[in-house]
């Protein structure tokens, strides 16, 4: 499981602060910015085409800094094997990151059940 946290859980439901996912279920990273990287997920929900196409993570990284995050997170979800089973990519509520070069969670967005 890959573990993202943007902040403490406020108990609402209009934004995601936090989030757990398969890491199975990793579609693909992607630039966003100069300073952002996403981590997209598949999902076996339907999804709501009019809001979030793709359950993902955003990160904030170091200026163009992308591959060598891509490379680090791959080796950190392959190199296992995880005694848990969980991976903190980016937890921005207790200033956890996976590497170096991930600065913060700036947002998560899932695909809601419905």
């Amino acid at each position: 499981m890959l573990y993202f946290a943007v902040s403490a859980p406020d108990g609402t439901a209009s934004t995601e602060q936090v989030a757990c996912f398969p890491a199975d279920q990793l579609s693909h990273f992607e630039m966003s910015t100069a300073t952002q990287m996403r981590v997209y997920f598949n999902s076996n929900q339907e999804q709501d085409l009019s809001s979030v196409d793709s359950a993902h993570a955003a990160l904030t990284i170091t200026t163009g800094k992308h591959k060598e995050v891509m490379a680090a997170l791959t080796q950190i979800i392959n190199g296992g094997p995880h005694s848990d089973g969980f991976v903190v990519v980016a937890d921005s509520e207790n200033s956890v990151f996976a590497h170096a070069n991930i600065t913060a969670c700036a947002s998560i967005a899932v695909v809601d059940a419905s």
